[in-house]
Order: structure tokens, then sequence, then C-alpha cells
């Protein structure tokens, strides 16, 4: 499983300021306010933060911003607007043919992975991740971003897992054994899905075997081919003997004529009888598929509306008086909210000419549906008169030919009874037959069903496997994690190192035998946090499968250390050789597994190991030194 930035986009009303990233090491770098950590916190926005901060330069001169982001070897372009958070998120696909994103784009909305649109599930589908429950919440893509994302305040927090408030933490530890693939959650979780498949699976094989132990009890398991054929001779037979059984009628009796031209008009009648059953069930089969295409355009048109209702200009509601207090309320400009003063948003011409126009052609094509099932509603009701009249006649005229034949005894009365006793033996076949059919395509329709709940099931089983295999027990997971974890505090050069491990149950950091937030120094802290969270990345690439996204991001990783050289500091960690030795791990890290993994790094200082192709954006906060003034080129004051 793997991510891949590719490009972060603001779209400007006269230009895009656009970042392009690359495998391996990507550092950004300038000074203080350029729009180094915008970066990384648009990078966070698109994929579900709930909103950004209220960036003034972005602010005056773009509107949306868009992630060009590879996911499982999939491109994706995801772009939201900025400012406005609660408006829809679309992404479009990459187009091989024109080597472009198509045009074509799909709306998500910013929720739980519950909502089967939603921006989470996209994304965890797309990763493949599991679908699970920790502690009746679902397990979402931001949950495990967490451990991708180090912001400035996480850097060098002492309370790196969010330990110290249940509300927030109590999904923390269960998202890194999900990461790891452990065997302590994953498989529990895995087997009881395995057990519920399995046995899903076992009760359609059941029904499947049971309808065709019924086919055979009533000889009717052939193929459907074989039955069609069957049928189709028998319906032939059939009308042979009502034919015999019309002439021996017509032609059999005494004083025939006196029936003769009535029996005609009958079995006249009862082909028009039938022609009109047939057409009935025609229509009405029709108009069921109709009402199902107008449902799905009274649903296209409500999202419509409800775009169109989520325009800001829409939203405007003048309040003259606090509906909670009912104290006067100060009337603001109209593109401000009257009661907290929040910017209104909206489209922009052309997307709202758009959505309106897909409205109106939408509107347009319902009502001409409407009105072609309105009109085979009157077909419907035209054939239903003509079927009540036309039995009504038949009715009659049997009556009639009945009354007839009463005074006449037909000497070929056994003859007559045995071709009426062939008909209805025939006709119970093709009853059965058609029985058999119906059954049949229930039987295929299940097979389909049972083979893709069998493909979820297989599924399931590799994924036990793969954890087997990967031996991913979370105790011993947690011994590889200290190896790896004591290794590059050593290769920081952190000061007086004797141990350093990671609990097994709480799944923290110690360090000189001391649990990571009573070490007494921010720098050791910040030293700490970034070994803690490069360990994990290291132990996911090691692993034959991870869930972790294979990106990982510092933001002012020199935070609390010395960047430069600097007498008369009692603190042992602001040492710039110490900040040195970071900069060569992260470095060589980056570089050793660079076709695997992305390391992306802000900070405002590094040393000459930090070469121009490590860069991927450098600000000089003037625009003076041949570079670009920050995030926002065009903005210099």
């Amino acid at each position: 499983m793997r991510i891949k930035f590719n490009k972060l986009i603001l779209s400007g009303e006269e230009k895009d300021y656009i970042v392009t990233f690359k495998d391996g090491l990507n550092f950004i770098t300038g000074p203080i306010s350029t729009g180094k950590s915008t970066i990384l916190e648009l990078l966070d926005y698109c994929l579900g933060k709930k909103n950004h901060k209220d960036y003034t330069e972005v602010k005056l001169t773009c509107k949306y911003v868009s992630l060009d982001i590879t996911i499982n070897g999939e491109r994706i372009l995801i772009e939201r607007p900025l400012f406005s958070f609660d408006l829809p998120v679309k992404y479009y696909q990459w187009d091989e043919n024109i080597n472009s994103f198509s045009k074509i784009f799909g709306y998500l909305i910013v929720s739980s992975p519950n909502e089967d649109n939603s921006l989470s599930r996209f994304l965890n589908e797309k990763l493949g991740i599991p679908e699970f429950k920790l502690s009746g919440q679902s397990f979402s893509f931001r949950d495990i971003y967490k451990y991708c994302y180090i912001g400035q305040t996480k850097i060098d927090s002492e309370n790196i897992l969010e330990e110290k408030n249940y509300t927030y933490s109590f999904k923390r530890k269960p998202t890194l054994d999900i990461i790891f693939n452990s065997l302590n959650l994953l498989l529990q979780e895995l087997k009881n899905d395995e057990k519920s498949q399995r046995e899903a699976v076992n009760s359609m094989l059941d029904r499947k075997i049971a309808i065709i132990s019924f086919l055979r009890e009533v000889e009717l398991f052939s193929t459907n081919d074989e039955n069609e054929k069957t049928k189709a001779s028998l319906i032939i037979k059939k009308n042979e003997l009502q034919q015999s059984l019309y002439e021996l009628k017509t032609n059999g009796k005494i004083e025939n004529n006196n029936t003769k031209s009535i029996e005609d008009e009958l079995f006249s009648n009862r082909r028009k009888l039938t022609r009109i059953d047939i057409d009935l069930d025609e229509t009405q089969n029709y108009l069921i598929k109709l009402d199902r295409l107008r449902n799905q355009y009274f649903n296209e048109i409500i999202k419509i509306d409800y775009l169109i209702i989520s325009n800001g200009r829409l939203q405007n509601i003048e309040f003259h008086s606090c509906p909670s207090c009912s104290t006067e309320v100060e009337v603001k400009d109209y593109d401000v909210c009257n009661l907290c003063g929040q910017e209104l948003t909206e489209f922009n011409d052309e997307e709202e000419k758009a959505i309106k126009t897909e409205r109106k052609r939408l509107n347009s094509k319902l009502t001409s549906l409407i009105e072609f099932i309105n009109n085979q509603n009157q077909i419907l009701v035209d054939l239903t008169k003509k079927k009540v009249k036309l039995t009504s006649i038949i009715s009659e005229l049997e009556v009639t030919i009945n009354n007839i034949q009463k005074e006449f005894i037909s000497p070929f009365i056994e003859k007559i009874e045995k071709l009426n006793r062939d008909i209805g033996e025939v006709s119970k076949q093709i009853e059965n037959l058609n029985l058999s059919l119906n059954v049949q395509s229930e039987l295929l329709s299940l097979a389909d069903n049972i083979q893709s709940e069998e493909n979820k099931l297989d599924s399931l089983r590799k994924q036990i496997k793969d954890i087997l295999e990967d031996n991913t027990d979370m105790p011993d997971l947690m011994a590889k994690l200290s190896v790896i974890f004591e290794k590059t505090l050593k290769a920081f050069n952190f000061p007086k190192l004797t141990t350093a491990y990671i609990d097994t149950k709480t799944y923290l950091p110690f360090v000189r035998n001391i649990k990571y937030d009573s070490i007494g120094s921010l720098g050791a802290v910040t030293l700490i946090n970034i070994a803690y969270f490069l360990s994990i990345l290291e132990l996911s690439l090691k692993l034959k499968k991870s869930y972790h996204p294979k990106v990982l991001i510092f933001d002012t990783i020199g935070k609390n250390l010395g960047t430069r050289e600097s007498a008369g500091s009692n603190d042992e960690f602001k040492d710039s050789k110490i900040f040195k030795s970071l900069l060569v791990y992260l470095k060589g890290f980056a570089e050793k597994y660079k076709d695997k993994m992305q390391l992306i790094i802000v900070n405002n200082d590094y040393t000459d190991d930090i070469v121009d192709t490590d860069i991927i954006v450098k600000f000089d906060g003037d625009g003076t030194k041949g570079i670009d003034y920050g995030l926002i080129t065009d903005i210099t004051s």
C-alpha cells in the first residue's frame, strides 16, 4: 500500500501556484511566514481535514486547492474549495488516452467512512484498507494519516499518541496494530469476518443444494436450453391438440352448421384475448422500467438542487434579532453572515451555469418522460378495457354454443374428452417447465452471488495467511520497532543514550529508562518523536504487508535543537552536531528507501549535507535573491 504525492496546486484567479514532489527526500526551506507549513496543511486539507487556517495571502488570490496523487498505482486529482469547508470535494481520474485528467468528475463529501460517498471511504477503498470498527467507530484513513503528518505542534509533543486524553487516544494504539497488519488485532477481526463470510457462503450453498434437489425430485433438472426446447415442442403439441379439438367439434357434430360460425368467432376472440394479455404484460413491465428511470431523474435533480441551495448567495438569511436571546443583531454586508460575520461563499459563474444547465436538461428529460409514462398508462387502461369487453363477449359466445349443443348428442364425445385431457396434461407440463425455468434463473443468480461471496472469503483467508506468514505478533513487532528506534537515536547522536525502546503495552517510547515525556528537554522530545515515527515507517517498509501509506511529513525538525553553532547554551540538545547528524540520517534514510516512500521535511535552516537536488521548495522572504518570495509568489509585501 502506498500514497505518492505528485503535485499540490493552488488555483488562483490569474495564475496557479504549484509545488511538485518526488520520491525520496523533499526538503522545503525558507524564512518564517513564507508558506512552508501552509503546503503541508493544505496536503492535509485535501486528504480530508475538516478545515484549514485563514491564510491571508491565499485568500486574496486562490479559490481552490488540488492534490495530484497516486494511490496504489492509480493517479487521481482531488480538488477542494478553499474557505468553503462544507462544499463537496471533486475528484478526477487520470486518462491515459489523453495523458491528462479526465474532464468528467465525481463528488465526495467530507464525513466519516460510514457514508458511501465520503472522501474517507473513497481513500480507504483506494488504499485497500479493510473495514474495521474500533470501539464502535469506523476506522478511517484519517486515523492512519496521524502517523504520517507530524506538524509543528506535534513534533515536540509530550502527548505523542494523545494518550493523555482518552477521547482522542482510544483509536491511536489499535491504529498502529492495523498499520503493522498485526496479529493481535487484525487476525481476530479477520477471523471474525472470515467466520461470518463462511457462514453466509454455506447458507447460500445449502439453498443451492435445496433448489437442485427440488428440481431433481420433480424431474425438471435440465439445462435452460433443454427446457426451452422442450417448452417450445410442448406449445406446438398443445396447439395441434387444440386444432384437432376445434376440428372435431366443428366437423364431428350433428347439424354442426348451427354452431360453426359462432365457434369461429369464439376462437378468433380467444386469439385476440391472448394477444391482449401479452400486450398488457409487456406494457406493465415497460412501465416498471420507466418508473425506475423517472426516480433516477428525480434523485439527480435533488442532488443538483442541494448543490444550488448550498451556494453562498442563497444561504444569506437576514437576522434582525438573535434567535437565541432576541437581542438586536447589527445588519452586516450582503456577502457575510448576519450572525457570525463569516464570508459566504458561492460557486463561480462557470460552475453555477454548468450546474443549472445540467438541472434544466434533466428537468426537460423528466418532463418528457412523465408525459410518455402518462401515454403508456393510457395504453394500459385501453388494453384493460378491451380485455374486459372481449372476455364478456367470449363468455356470451360460450354460453350460446353450450345451449345449442345441449340440443344435440355428439358421436365423438369420447374423443373430445380425450383431447381435453391431453390438452390439460400438456398445459401442466408447460406450467412445470415455466416453474423450472424460473427456479433455474434463481439458481444461476444464486451461483453468481456465491462466487462473489467466495471471492470475498478467499480475500479474507489471504489476509489471514499474510498475517501469519509475516508473523506480525505485536510484542514481536514492538521488539523489532525498539531495535530500529534505538539505532535511529544513536544515529542522531542522542546524548547519554543508554537504552531506548518502545513499551509493548502502551506503545510509547522510553529513553534512558525514562518515559519520553519525563525526560525534561523539549529538544530530546523532538528527536524522540522524529525517531519514533521514522521507525514506524521503516518497520512498515520491511514488512511483507502493512497499511502505512509510505509517506512521512515533518514540520520544523530543528525545533528546540541547535541548528547553528552557538556558545553558552546549557541545553545539551542545542548542539549543531546533533542537528547535522539528524539531517545526515534523514537524507541517508530517504536515499535508501527512495523508490518506496516520500519523506517531506520543512525547516528554516539546513546544513551543506542537504544539496539542491534534495530541495523542492526554497523561499527567500523578499523575492530579491532570484527565488520565490513565498508560496504565493506574486505577493511581496
